[in-house]
């Protein structure tokens, strides 16, 4: 079912209801806040996701830490930031009180907003919207306390809470939030539902609990709102909890002891891999070592064998170069000298036979006439 077939009355209905439910927890009337129109709107910008004990006392830290409202206005956020002492967005707060406290100060020379209520509705968020640092809660908390307009203020808790029990859509923005709850309560009862509404919006004991436990998800907008006061109920009575985490811790545990178990393992083993590496090292250095040892043994005896062939066969092959170079020089003395024997045979044989020539030619010749 679409959201616009929500009848208003349905959901005013809903909203007296929980009216009712919270009475019981935080008391059935509201405070009314005695501020000026100036201080209203800084106590807005103390308030907004907050609650009210705290924003009173950040409102008193802020005059008393400083000499007047001009002296704040001057000075710097770090300082200011210390009134917003355990609140949330310090910095934040501060920026938006000092521009505040510039504005007011630029457009009269004073710290006075009391004019504001003389203007209507409409100029009055006109004037305050110039300030661009304030927020639609703020103007709407000011404008509701200080000109008593109907108007429901709608900061971020606010609009989580009212969409964790159902009575707003989800993905709801502040602006359709506050137009919704306006026309679902009366003028009269506003400051009522707004204090009360914000209270639970801003207490740490359910804050954990919306935020753990998922919202309403039920077939139509319109049967989340109709469940919304029992879930409220539910909820103030203690029967919705923060899921309990030993599970996820046990596994956790779990999985770190697995996780160290593995680790040791794994540890073991790579200790168990560098001693065997290291074991592996060594037997190869020592298998290297007994290598190089007997390598180094084998070439010299080879050396040593090679050095000895080489002397023997040095030996022999000068032995028998002498050898055969000594009968070739015998031979060749025996030839030489059977050559000089033969040419003196030779000789001594020719010798005579010129002899014999000359002694035939001798005889032979004829006498003269």
């Amino acid at each position: 079912m679409a959201a616009s077939k929500i009848k208003a009355s349905d959901r005013s209905k809903v909203c007296q209801q929980i009216v009712t439910i919270l009475k019981k927890e935080y008391g059935s009337r509201a405070p009314s806040y005695e501020y000026d129109v100036l201080d209203t709107l800084l106590f807005s910008i103390c308030l907004e996701n907050s609650n009210a004990t705290d924003a009173e006392k950040a409102l008193q830290r802020l005059k008393d830490d400083f000499y007047d409202y001009n002296e704040l206005r001057v000075s710097s956020i770090t300082e200011i930031q210390n009134a917003f002492v355990d609140m949330s967005d310090p910095e934040w707060r501060a920026m938006r009180v000092r521009e505040v406290l510039q504005f007011v100060f630029e457009s009269g020379y004073t710290f006075d907003l009391e004019d504001l209520k003389k203007k209507t509705m409409d100029s009055a968020e006109k004037h305050l919207k110039k300030i661009k640092s304030l927020t639609p809660f703020s103007i709407a908390h000011t404008l509701l306390y200080a000109l008593g307009s109907h108007i429901v203020p709608v900061s971020d808790s606010i609009l989580s809470a009212a969409i964790w029990l159902g009575l707003l859509e989800p993905k709801t923005k502040i602006k359709t939030a506050a137009e919704q709850l306006k026309g679902a309560v009366r003028k009269s009862d506003v400051p009522l539902f707004y204090y009360l509404f914000s209270c639970l919006a801003s207490d740490s004991k359910y804050q954990k609990i919306m935020e753990s436990v998922p919202p309403a998800d039920p077939e139509t907008p319109l049967d989340s709102l109709k469940a919304v006061p029992d879930r409220l109920k539910s909820l103030i009575a203690g029967k919705l909890k923060v899921p309990r985490k030993p599970a996820k811790t046990k596994t956790v545990k779990k999985k770190t002891a697995e996780s160290k178990a593995s680790a040791d393992s794994k540890k073991t083993a790579a200790r168990k891999t560098t001693n065997k590496k290291v074991v592996n090292k060594k037997k190869t250095s020592d298998r290297k070592t007994a290598t190089k040892k007997s390598s180094a043994t084998t070439s010299g005896a080879s050396k040593k064998k090679t050095a000895t062939k080489k002397t023997t066969s040095k030996k022999t092959t000068g032995g028998k170069k002498a050898a055969a170079k000594s009968p070739v020089k015998k031979k060749t003395a025996t030839k030489k000298t059977v050559n000089k024997k033969k040419t003196a045979v030779k000789k001594t044989a020719e010798k005579p036979k010129k002899k014999a020539v000359k002694k035939k030619t001798k005889t032979t010749k004829k006498p003269r006439k």
